[in-house]
């Protein structure tokens, strides 16, 4: 490698200019090596940063010249989100091959590419920390970290912290300024970027349980789920928490985001029928998950997650009374009115460590 790059570029006098692109720096780039005085401009970086994918103008033309210009909110929460010093980037393998596509099946096309080992060792080898961290992202949250722009594949072996680094400039996270400590170091507000990320944190999440639902059996509750047999949807679910939730704290003061993600995760296989808003703001208040149908005659769903509070001596029932009171006086049917959907479930998912109830509410017509 040191041969090719330093005959390719830095000793070839019938070359002006060269450019290599790729997730990391070269490594071991100095004054004795066969390539130094490079110009670095990464993810962080305000120079060309409208040049590492599609701005949302170009996917526009893009979808109009495809026909398909009524699809761009869609294509937006599956590819979009990417933030290079200011502007937003679109996937242009995600994009490109979702508008070639026969069917136009919005899935993951970026994330099922190659080979994500790397990734999957860097983050199913650590702790309870980051999975907890894990869990956050796909709750739609952020985590706050430092970043370091000079990394190499050795630096990953030998500091974690680098971890997120990588994430990063591989595409799986999106960063935006936080703020500098007393020492000046600079710290960023890290999320999952779109959809199509999620559904990798996703598959990754699965894999920590101790065991897996069968494809079939998650397939039949999310099956029951839109067609509101929430009694079908109950039994799916209490048998998946019941049989692998054992490595994450159910009962602790993180419980409730366990399970909050773990629907959140599951949802997001339903993103092609359904818009899902996390703690968006609903009528008076924040509502936990909403599943808004694009297609209106489907059903609207309404979800609030309570855990029993054991230590005020609370029982199932207060909390599910809990649950949908606060729907109720928060009027978080508001946004799914708006949006025309006259079926309307609302459900408590109300949980004890592992144990776990569905309830279901009335189906309102407007």
């Amino acid at each position: 490698m040191r041969n090719f790059l330093s005959g390719g570029f830095k000793d070839n006098t019938s070359l002006e200019k060269g450019v290599l692109t790729g997730i990391l720096r070269v490594s071991k780039e100095f004054i004795f090596s066969g390539m130094n005085n490079l110009g670095v401009f990464t993810i962080l970086s305000a120079e060309f940063n409208d040049k590492f994918g599609l701005t949302g103008e170009e996917v526009q033309k893009l979808l109009i010249d495809y026909n398909l210009d009524n699809k761009f909110d869609d294509v937006r929460a599956w590819y979009n989100g990417y933030n290079f010093e200011g502007v937003t980037i679109y996937n242009p393998w995600s994009i490109i091959n979702y508008a070639a596509s026969l069917k136009k099946v919005l899935k993951p096309y970026w994330a099922n590419s190659s080979d994500n080992k790397l990734i999957e060792d860097s983050l199913t080898h650590n702790g309870k920390e980051l999975k907890n961290e894990l869990l956050a992202l796909l709750n739609g949250e952020n985590i706050v970290k430092t970043l370091k722009e000079n990394i190499t594949f050795e630096d990953l072996e030998k500091h974690e912290d680098m971890l997120w680094s990588l994430l990063l400039f591989s595409g799986y996270l999106t960063a935006s300024f936080s703020h500098k400590n007393n020492r000046e170091i600079n710290f960023y507000n890290l999320s999952a970027p779109n959809l199509e990320v999620r559904t990798l944190y996703y598959d990754l999440l699965m894999r920590w349980f101790d065991k897996r639902m069968e494809r079939d059996k998650q397939e039949l509750m999310l099956e029951a789920l839109e067609k509101g047999n929430i009694e079908d949807f109950e039994f799916y679910f209490s048998e998946f928490v019941l049989n692998s939730f054992s490595y994450f704290d159910t009962g602790g003061e993180h419980a409730e985001k366990v399970y909050k993600s773990f629907v959140l995760g599951l949802f997001v296989l339903l993103a092609d029928k359904y818009e899902l808003e996390n703690e968006r703001e609903a009528g008076a208040g924040r509502c936990d998950l909403i599943l808004i149908p694009k297609d209106k005659n489907k059903l609207g769903i309404i979800i609030e997650f309570k855990k029993v509070d054991a230590r005020k001596k609370e029982k199932m029932p207060q909390a599910v009374k809990a649950a949908f009171k606060q729907i109720e006086e928060k009027q978080y049917d508001v946004i799914l009115k708006s949006r025309g959907i006259e079926k309307i479930k609302k459900l408590a998912i109300v949980f004890q460590g592992k144990k776990v109830w569905v309830r279901e509410g009335q189906i309102n017509s407007v």
